[in-house]
């Protein structure tokens, strides 16, 4: 049987970054995924997964699955060394069945996890033990899949599961791969089902109260309550209903299983599956979007106000679908969309050094303090930067978010056509096994600017296909001096000639108001959403620098409304050298308009208030001030959605 994809991922490493993109790995690396071993006991030396007694369950396997990518592609040999470390504690674990991993936790779910962890370092370093090692676990979970089921996370999640069963047979080509993915699918929640009919159209405590799941809570978690649902006063088969609800309105699960369509679509070759994906994105964000890319989900789906939170885990985790879903669609509408999360939701959340990060970010986000907030059922901490804020999930997992997102900047089709998945500069090194070789260069300060120069050099003739962002009014293509002509191609393939060649594209980007609401808008150019700039004071609560917790107090005004005319101003320069990407003080990229103050827009529990309407009687009462935005990525303060006035066409 052939799995069928569009393009296929490159190994890990073959794709390196350069530039900016490279300095974010860098900071990555010496702030808290080099060195979260030596500050949070879950990943410390005595994690079950290390053969101690400490944490068995989840949180090793996501921190792996970010840092063994992260070691891999920056070549750096101290972080290398604590991968391997993780990598053959894993493998030599493994028991004459073929399972593997702390037997005090039998789960299935955290081994899914760990399996990808796995796929990143056999990809880097050919260590053949990966291959027969997988090869024995699946033949274990084959048999004892019957008498021990999914259940609970590994039930809610079991397509994750095929990334690496999928991933094993293209390699080995044993038929009884693909029986366990239709088993492992079976026994999962049939997520095409519920995105092709989406019911959670209202925030989620309309369908799984507030006060219920307290009560959850303190009838110690699900398992109690299934398994004694007379002492909870419900009917097993409604408490079964409820658990239902719970597990598919989980922001996090629902980010993850935004790639199920793609798992089924690969060995049932049912086009509808594609459709199913674009409209499961349209309609989370149609009921819970939000401007920064993302849909809401502060622990479940909230709708789309302001005041609502998106968990970090969520982010790194839709990241993941989204190159899943471009590789085995090619659609690149796909691309777009991960792009925008990248870029925006992915560096706001942690603070530009990565020393601290966030449970939960807002788009209007004006106070980060512990406090009660308009969240489902987060804690008051969520939106402080720390290093463990409401739960330790995302500071486990939020590691893999920009080193897979460098694999999968390019991708390769079956007649060796590569493909532009998402810009950022960064070099491609491929070796055909006929000896024939290939490089990639690319030049460009994407997404702060709109320019970009591939130079090839490859050993024969081959394609590169190049993607035209949705957002990009106009493109020129010059491949070798002659101009190429764009004909409303979301991909455009260029026939290279062996020997060297050099593409450049230059993208038409232009400031655009989108209307969000009936009477408010947030301003996007190119992939970059563009954030009100807020003087911002941090104030340390606790812990020990550089990896402390901290408030975040806004130390300049708010409230404003925008003037939309035709006096907007764009203000570019060049990155500066080893700047630090995503800090405000060092954007290469601004916005300057007219802006007024809205007075009667102030602060609800902790958060702005919905924007108000208004109108130009707001201006003649409080005049007009020139408001400087930056990118939403640079801010830990911001506006992002505004109530604006129209002045002037």
């Amino acid at each position: 049987m052939t799995l069928k994809s569009r393009f296929q991922e490159l190994d890990l490493g073959v794709i390196k970054p350069l530039g900016w993109l490279k300095k974010q790995l860098e900071l990555q690396m010496h702030g808290l995924t080099g060195h979260l071993e030596e500050i949070w006991p879950s990943v410390a030396s005595n994690s079950a997964w290390l053969g101690g007694d400490g944490e068995d369950w989840e949180r090793g396997p996501y921190y792996c699955d970010g840092l063994v990518p992260l070691a891999y592609i920056l070549g750096e040999d101290w972080l290398i060394k604590k991968a391997e470390k993780w990598m053959n504690s894993v493998l030599s674990g493994q028991d004459p069945e073929g399972f593997f991993g702390p037997r005090t936790n039998p789960d299935w779910w955290p081994r899914m996890v760990m399996l990808k962890a796995l796929i990143s370092y056999h990809e880097a370093t050919k260590d053949p033990r990966v291959i027969k090692f997988m090869s024995n676990y699946f033949k274990y979970q084959s048999s004892a899949l019957q008498a021990k089921p999914l259940e609970h996370w590994a039930w809610a999640r079991g397509f994750e599961n095929l990334i690496s069963i999928f991933w094993l047979y293209n390699r080995v080509k044993e038929p009884f791969l693909i029986d366990l993915a239709k088993l492992i699918l079976n026994q999962t929640i049939n997520w095409s089902e519920i995105f092709n009919d989406f019911p959670y159209v209202e925030r989620t405590e309309k369908y799984l109260p507030k006060d219920l799941m307290a009560k959850v809570k303190s009838y110690s978690g699900w398992p109690k309550v299934l398994s004694h649902p007379e002492e909870f006063g419900l009917a097993k088969q409604e408490v079964e209903r409820l658990f239902f609800i719970y597990h598919t309105t989980h922001v996090v699960n629902v980010a993850m299983a935004l790639k199920e369509p793609a798992m089924k679509y690969q060995i049932k070759h049912d086009e509808r599956y594609r459709e199913v994906a674009l409209k499961a994105i349209e309609n989370l964000m149609k009921y819970h979007g939000q401007p920064n890319g993302m849909f809401s989900g502060d622990e479940h789906l909230n709708g789309r106000k302001t005041t609502q939170g998106t968990e970090l885990c969520a982010v790194v985790e839709f990241m993941f679908s989204l190159e899943n879903l471009f590789r085995v669609f090619g659609e690149p509408r796909f691309a777009d969309y991960l792009e925008k999360v990248a870029y925006n939701a992915l560096p706001a959340t942690i603070r530009p050094e990565f020393y601290a990060h966030q449970y939960d970010q807002q788009v209007n986000q004006v106070l980060c303090t512990v406090q009660k907030r308009n969240w489902y059922n987060n804690n008051d901490d969520s939106n402080i930067f720390g290093l463990e804020p409401n739960f330790g999930c995302c500071t486990a997992n939020m590691h893999q978010g920009w080193p897979k997102l460098v694999k999968n900047l390019f991708m390769l089709d079956q007649s060796d056509c590569f493909v532009a998945v998402v810009y950022a500069p960064c070099v491609l090194n491929y070796n055909w096994p006929d000896g024939h070789s290939c490089q990639i260069f690319e030049e460009t300060d994407y997404p702060f600017d709109d320019e970009i120069t591939l130079s090839i050099s490859s050993s024969k003739d081959i394609r590169v296909a190049v993607r035209i962002p949705s957002w990009s009014k106009s493109t020129l293509i010059v491949l070798n001096g002659e101009r190429k002509e764009v004909l409303n191609q979301p991909l455009v393939v260029l026939q290279i000639p062996k020997g060297k060649s050099k593409v450049r594209l230059k993208f038409d980007f232009e400031i655009e108001p989108v209307s969000w609401s009936d009477h408010t808008v947030y301003l996007q150019r190119g992939p970059l959403i563009f954030s009100l700039k807020i003087k911002e004071e941090w104030k340390k609560i606790q812990g020990k620098e550089p990896f402390a917790d901290y408030e975040v107090y806004p130390r300049s005004d708010w409230n404003y409304a925008l003037i939309l005319s035709k006096d907007i101003k764009l203000i570019k320069t060049t990155i500066p050298e080893n700047s630090v990407p995503f800090y405000s003080k060092d954007t290469p990229i601004k916005i300057r308009l007219k802006a007024f103050k809205v007075p009667e827009w102030t602060l609800v529990n902790g958060s702005a208030a919905e924007p108000p309407k208004v109108d130009e009687s707001h201006i003649k009462e409080n005049g007009i001030n020139e408001v400087e935005l930056v990118p939403y990525g640079c801010t830990a303060l911001r506006i992002t959605e505004f109530p604006y006035v129209k002045l002037g066409g």
